[in-house]
């Protein structure tokens, strides 16, 4: 694929996504001011009809579609969606200030599942046919059928309510009574504990197989074979030849899954009540804030297609192949 037809799948991928962006909130049943006030029955929220009209022209919610649609551009191009209905606050100082809680526990999942995955998927290749080879791909089918709400409902009640090892809910506890930062950093991480664990196991066995599968083609190679014939260690063998060639076609995977990992977020947050963007998400919904719709699912959307960037750019730089067919203008 070339440079130009790769970016403009890009662009048409960005600009089909700021579509739905767009409708998407809008088929939802009901709108903000209906959610305020209850859907006109016992109202949650008491507004005068001078309230409700303040609220509908700020948000233009009574001009016409093609009105609020280029209202809606001038906000994806200034990154400036306005107030958000629910929190009456900048939709991106809303963004920002939950942003930090997800990387913090979206980005510690997906080490963790990587340097597991990747180290359990070589040990597997190398037992391979063995029982503990079996032992470990049975497991991790089995773990790979459960969704991420189920296995954050189970951290949450054996380890929260029954042991009582960690918090129930929350980022960090309100009115720590401490000065020192080392107490503030251990009753974070210990709130960040469950929704990590979660989120790791969640993505743990797809990154195992991958790696196990390229393990177990890259072993079968007559050259490492050949080293093995030679003397060389098994250590060596596994982690100079195996581990280096079989992570190779890898990388631009383990890059793409990070957004999976972002997705997931959303129901580990909304169990745990871990003020993330996931959190935040599942709250512009049920309250149908489109400002703050419009500002996640854009955030969203450009994290993926940054991710999906960076793989396509690296992997050229890891595989001299690629890298010598695009100069050659041969299809990858």
């Amino acid at each position: 694929m070339s440079k130009n037809s790769k970016y403009r799948s890009y662009l048409l991928v960005l600009v089909f996504v700021l579509l739905l962006n767009f409708w998407l909130p809008r088929l939802l049943p009901g709108g903000p001011v209906e959610y305020i006030t209850g859907g006109g029955e016992e109202g949650v929220v008491f507004l005068t009809e001078a309230q409700k009209a303040a609220m509908m022209e700020y948000y233009h919610l009574n001009d016409s579609i093609g009105t609020q649609f280029v209202k809606y551009l001038q906000g994806v191009f200034t990154f400036d969606f306005g107030l958000s209905v629910a929190y009456k606050a900048p939709v991106y100082g809303i963004i920002m200030e939950r942003l930090p809680w997800t990387l913090l526990i979206v980005g510690a999942a997906g080490v963790l599942s990587i340097v597991i995955g990747l180290l359990a998927g070589l040990y597997s290749a190398w037992r391979y046919p063995g029982r503990r080879d079996r032992g470990l791909f049975l497991t991790m089918l089995g773990l790979s059928a459960i969704p991420e709400f189920l296995i954050g409902m189970i951290f949450l009640i054996w380890m929260a309510v029954k042991l009582k090892w960690f918090p129930l809910s929350g980022a960090k506890t309100a009115f720590l009574r401490s000065d020192l930062w080392i107490d503030h950093a251990i009753d974070v991480a210990r709130h960040a504990v469950l929704p990590t664990l979660t989120l790791t196991l969640a993505s743990l066995a797809g990154i195992y197989l991958l790696m196990r599968n390229e393990a177990i083609r890259v072993r079968n190679e007559p050259y490492i074979e050949f080293a093995s014939a030679k003397g060389i260690g098994a250590q060596t063998i596994v982690m100079g030849h195996i581990a280096r060639n079989a992570a190779l076609p890898l990388v631009t995977m383990i890059i793409i899954r990070m957004g999976g990992l972002m997705a997931g977020s959303i129901l580990v947050e909304t169990v745990f009540a871990y003020p993330g963007i996931g959190k935040l998400l599942q709250e512009a919904i049920l309250g149908r804030d489109y400002p703050l719709l419009h500002g996640l699912f854009l955030m969203m959307t450009l994290f993926v297609l940054a991710l999906n960037f960076i793989a396509d750019w690296i992997y050229p730089y890891l595989d001299p192949r690629i890298r010598t067919a695009a100069k050659r203008g041969t299809p990858r």
